[in-house]
């Protein structure tokens, strides 16, 4: 019994050891694969008082890239303030505020907080609840106007970032847009940080020269990871829980997963649980078998979404992208190149390819790999 028991004890211990790859969470410090370029320049735009619009597909990391930021500043408060699923006026005073209020102090404060930074908005009710609480704020001009202004009642440098900020445009009631940009053009203490990731509609509000926020930020277009210093996470992180993979693997990685920050973390992810199976007998050591299986198991995973938005599609959306999968320009294609031109926009509204210096590419790697093994008929 006894040496049964200790058996099973080191099994646990190998099983129980914590992966270093996360993926489909917010990631910072340490497990976050650091976009050190990235964040040196937004760093140095900041401190020079210049706001800045982050533009990315989903899944690119830019949550991530802000919190990872936010870590460095030490000459400002920071705030986050998540615009994911607004649809009233109402909603978006709740949450910007309760964002704020939140950063400032604690639950039990929140009632001395609104007093000293909010004392001519109307109509605020307040919730306490256990470990928070939540606000509705009437949705009245004037309150817009004090609302937005809060941060400046500070005494202090005030970074706030709006993250999915073109969420704003769901908001029927009132011309948000045209009241934030009046605002903030007279903002002293507050740099903005606008992100998003539909980025048709995100270029159309601050690149389109008839929009209030025409060029009122620097825009950034977060692009995919660095090879080397992606391979260089990846070797560091199997070394340090004991895994030995060699540094070819790394880069096969990133090249399977086309510099896609999301796809690196979950393939790496899979490939180390894969390893971390292996028979307490063998040494844990990661081969190119081992990576084929990791990168089926994904491919599984996601047969039913890629098939979900394969469904979505019209039959030239279909053709265009199966070409655009194997090389091909889709301008080879046996229709009219204005029907081509047209599916080619549509995918790109719908984030599923993006222009590149060679035309477009796929934004999703495993998409691709899907979309190869289905034109070869596997």
């Amino acid at each position: 019994m006894h040496t049964a028991k200790s058996g099973c004890a080191n099994c646990e211990g190998e099983i129980m050891k914590r992966n270093p790859f996360k993926f489909g969470v917010v990631v910072d410090g340490d497990d976050f694969c650091d976009r050190g370029r990235e964040i040196e320049e937004l760093l140095s735009d900041i401190k020079s008082g210049i706001h800045v619009t982050i533009i990315s597909p989903r899944r690119y990391g830019k949550t991530s890239l802000i919190k990872n930021l936010f870590n460095r500043v030490d000459f400002a408060q920071t705030f986050y303030v998540d615009l994911m699923g607004i649809t009233t006026l109402e909603a978006f005073l709740s949450t910007y505020t309760t964002a704020i209020l939140t950063g400032l102090g604690k639950r039990k404060k929140v009632e001395t907080l609104v007093r000293k930074f909010l004392p001519k908005v109307d109509g605020i009710q307040i919730t306490l609840g256990t470990v928070g609480f939540s606000l509705r704020i009437a949705p009245t001009a004037n309150n817009v106007e004090e609302v937005l202004s809060i941060t400046e009642r500070l005494d202090k440098p005030v970074i706030i970032a709006l993250d999915e900020f073109q969420e704003i445009l769901n908001i029927q009631e009132t011309d948000l847009l045209a009241i934030l940009r009046k605002n903030a053009q007279f903002f002293k203490n507050t740099i903005l940080i606008f992100s998003g990731s539909k980025r048709h509609v995100m270029r159309d509000i601050f690149l389109n020269h008839e929009k209030p926020f025409y060029r009122f930020s620097k825009v950034l277009s977060l692009g995919l990871l660095d090879k080397g210093e992606a391979s260089n996470f990846i070797k560091r992180k199997f070394d340090e829980t004991g895994f030995d993979i060699p540094y070819e693997l790394c880069n096969k990685i990133c090249d399977i997963c086309s510099g896609h920050p999301f796809y690196i973390q979950y393939l790496a992810h899979i490939l180390w649980n894969t390893i971390s199976f292996k028979s307490n007998k063998l040494k844990k050591v990661c081969t190119h078998q081992d990576l084929e299986l990791a990168t089926e198991s994904i491919l599984i995973g996601e047969r039913a979404m890629f098939e979900l938005v394969w469904d979505s599609l019209t039959p030239i959306q279909r053709m265009v992208l199966k070409n655009l999968a194997v090389g091909k320009s889709a301008y080879e294609l046996k229709i009219s190149s204005r029907s081509v031109k047209r599916a080619l926009e549509n995918l790109e509204n719908l984030d599923i390819i993006e222009k590149c210096e060679r035309g477009y590419r796929i934004v999703d790697p495993f998409l691709k790999i899907w979309l190869v093994r289905m034109s070869a008929g596997r």
